[in-house]
Order: C-alpha cells, then sequence, then structure tokens
C-alpha cells in the first residue's frame, strides 16, 4: 500500500516505538503513586516536559498534556466561555477543524463571529484590529495549517495583533508540528497539538497554557497535570511523543526539499494528464506534504475506492468530518461549490515518502481517469466509503 493520508494519522516512529516500549517495560508505574519507582516514573515524565517544551519554545511548566487536540480544543474554549462575561464571545477563521467549529458552536452560541478571508482562506488580518477594538472578545482562534488544504495561516501576525489589543490567542498546532519549524509555537497564548499527527501514538496530545490563566483546569477529579488536568497520566505515551517530535523535526529540512519537489512534479503531472484539473491553495503557502486537488470529473469518493483498490490510500479530506453530509466548510470558504468539493481529493506525503510511491500515485490517477472515462464506466454511480 502507498499511504498518502499522513494528515489522517502517521505511523508510529522507530523513535516514538522504542520510546514507548521501553517506557512500558521498565517505568509502567503510576507517576502520582508514593513509592519510589513511581517516583522514577514521575522523574521521567516531567524529563519529556522539559522535552518538549524546549521543541516548542515555551516553558515546561506551562504545558499540560491530553488525550489529543480534540479534548485541548474544546477545554481551551470551554474555560474561556466559563470565564466569559454574558455577551461576550469569540473570534475565529471559518477553515478550523470541526473540534474548534463544533466546541465554539456549542458554548458560544450566538456569540461567535468569523474572522474574514481571501480566495484562498487565509485570514485577513488587516481586519483584525477593527474586530477588537472597543469588542468584548475573549479568545481568537486560528489554526496554524490547514489539514484539508495544507494552507498556512499567518497565525504570528493574528498573535501579534491580539498581544496589542490584550486579547488571548488560541492556535490549533496539529499539522503544522513535526512538517514545519515549531520553536516560536510556544510563543502562542494557548497552543494544542496531537502526537498521531507527526509519528506519535494515537490518544496523546498536549496543550499550552498562558502564564496569565494559571487557573485552567481541563478535567476535574485529581490533582495531575498541577491540577490543569485530573487523570493518570500515560507516560509511555507521553515519551513517545516527545520522542516523536524531536525526530519529525530532525527531518523538516531535508523532507521540506524534497517531499516539497515531489508534490509539486506530481502536481504539474497531473495537471498535464488530466484536462482542468486544479489544486486548491496553490498560489499561497502550504504545507511541503499536501495537495488539495480539485478534478475534472467524477465524484471523489469514486476516486478514492479505485484508488485504494490500485493500492494508494488518499482521502476526500478531513477524516473527522467523514461521514458528513454536509460539504466541506474549509472548500466552501474558498469558493468552491457543493459539486465542485464532490469532486476534491486530498493527497498527504510523509517524511519519507519515496520518489518513486509519488510517480506510482500519478500513474493511478491516470490509470482511474481512463476508468472514469470508458464508455461502459459512466453510469454515474457511487460509493459511500468509511475513510
Amino acid at each position: 500500500m502507498h499511504y498518502f493520508d499522513f494528515n489522517a494519522t502517521t505511523p508510529l516512529s522507530p523513535a516514538a516505538e522504542e520510546a514507548w516500549r521501553q517506557a512500558s517495560s521498565e517505568h509502567w508505574h503510576n507517576p502520582s503513586s508514593p513509592y519510589r519507582a513511581a517516583a522514577r516514573a514521575r522523574n521521567l515524565l516531567e524529563a519529556c516536559r522539559e522535552k518538549m517544551a524546549s521543541l516548542l519554545g515555551c516553558e515546561a511548566k506551562n504545558l499540560v498534556f491530553t488525550s489529543g487536540a480534540t479534548e485541548g480544543n474544546n477545554s481551551v474554549i470551554n474555560y474561556f466561555a466559563a470565564k466569559a462575561e454574558p455577551r461576550a464571545g469569540m473570534l475565529l477563521s471559518p477553515v478550523e477543524h470541526p473540534c474548534v467549529l463544533e466546541s465554539a458552536r456549542a458554548v458560544f452560541a450566538g456569540r461567535m463571529e468569523f474572522l474574514p478571508v481571501n480566495d484562498a482562506g487565509v485570514v485577513e488580518v488587516s481586519k483584525l484590529p477593527g474586530l477588537l477594538k472597543n469588542s468584548s472578545v475573549v479568545l481568537v482562534s486560528v489554526m496554524a495549517a490547514n489539514n484539508e488544504t495544507g494552507i498556512l495561516q499567518p497565525w504570528t501576525k493574528v498573535q501579534e495583533v491580539c498581544r496589542q489589543h490584550a486579547v488571548p490567542f488560541h492556535c490549533d498546532a496539529s499539522q503544522w508540528l513535526g512538517k514545519l519549524p515549531a520553536q516560536s509555537l510556544g510563543e502562542c497564548d494557548f497552543l494544542t497539538g496531537s502526537a498521531h499527527k507527526f509519528g506519535g501514538p494515537k490518544g496523546t496530545g498536549f496543550v499550552k497554557i498562558s502564564e496569565t490563566h494559571t487557573d485552567f483546569t481541563s478535567l476535574r477529579g485529581g490533582s495531575q497535570e498541577a491540577g490543569h488536568r485530573s487523570g493518570t497520566e500515560n507516560y509511555p505515551a507521553v515519551a513517545a511523543m516527545a520522542a516523536a517530535l524531536e525526530d519529525a523535526i530532525s527531518k523538516i529540512e531535508t523532507a521540506q526539499s524534497v517531499q516539497g519537489s515531489l508534490r509539486d512534479a506530481f502536481e504539474n503531472g497531473l495537471a498535464g494528464a488530466l484536462p482542468e484539473v486544479r489544486f486548491n491553495g496553490r498560489e499561497v503557502p502550504r504545507l511541503w506534504n499536501t495537495t488539495s486537488i480539485l478534478l475534472p470529473a467524477g465524484k471523489n469518493t469514486r476516486w478514492v475506492l479505485q484508488l485504494d483498490r490500485l493500492g494508494f490510500a488518499v482521502s476526500t479530506g478531513s477524516a473527522c468530518a467523514t461521514g458528513k453530509d454536509s460539504p466541506s466548510h474549509v472548500l466552501s470558504a474558498l469558493g468552491l461549490s457543493s459539486e465542485q468539493i464532490n469532486r476534491v481529493v486530498r493527497v498527504s506525503a510523509g517524511w519519507e515518502t519515496s520518489e518513486a510511491s509519488w510517480e506510482a500515485l500519478l500513474d493511478g490517477f491516470r490509470q482511474v481517469w481512463q476508468n472514469i472515462n470508458t464508455p461502459s464506466n459512466q453510469s454515474g454511480e457511487t460509493h459511500v466509503i468509511s475513510i
């Protein structure tokens, strides 16, 4: 199988697997227990916190381990909703991950507003000061990189404007982490990430909290994570996450150059093979591993199914939105119609995807296009699949 769905999840990296095995074998004890073996696990957990903080550029005391970005995003938004005055609201981009959008809709109902974006779905930072001036906004949330298109957001500039207006800024960096430099991400007031997006285990993540919001609480019921999140700490998973992020960061420079070139060559080849094919966000900075393809014909589920039969794993977009009847809110924000959205396929590669795999994928798209255009296959049939 040629795997091209890294934005959905990544295989466990060898570094993460080794860290997890060692921790699970030697330090499986509850870090909050009072005896020496547990204290050793606690010390190692804190060492991982220090490592993660160093990689992100923040203080270790402000890093809280979670079950992933979904928990982190929900907890940040719920925290501000609980503290906000009745009329206070939040600003967010219309291309955020579903776990940010749905959480905001639930707890800031009628009090959330979308930031303006351009035709590529990039936040128009110049409009932000006007929205913050003399307003009752308690939180601004803008992701670092989009999971469906790979488009990068100007999160550093958004953060700067928010700081000027003394409004907390939250950034979901799930797709950025491990693919682009992470050092300055720790400067965000609130930052969330998920280990399985950069070679770590599923069910593990973090939230970086602001120095000025020390009363932040995610889950209640215990004193773990300095009182910020209750629940037995999963040291083996945290050790694997720290090892995975360190390993991914060490590969960024090479991957950005090599994989970026292979992705561009794939797009050029596909443009020459399929008439009127388009690449969403190609005109703005994107993640080096991602291409969102608007195909000339055929439903995207049909493309995904036929490519799967040929040995290629690609997707229609966000795995968290699979199964929903409504069209992608991200692609809608880019101005695509519902009919066009149903022709979009996402390809997302890894740090070491081979040139042969990219070339094979191009041949696979050519073959599916030929199948779709064969008269006997033009029945308009559709397939419902789970991705």
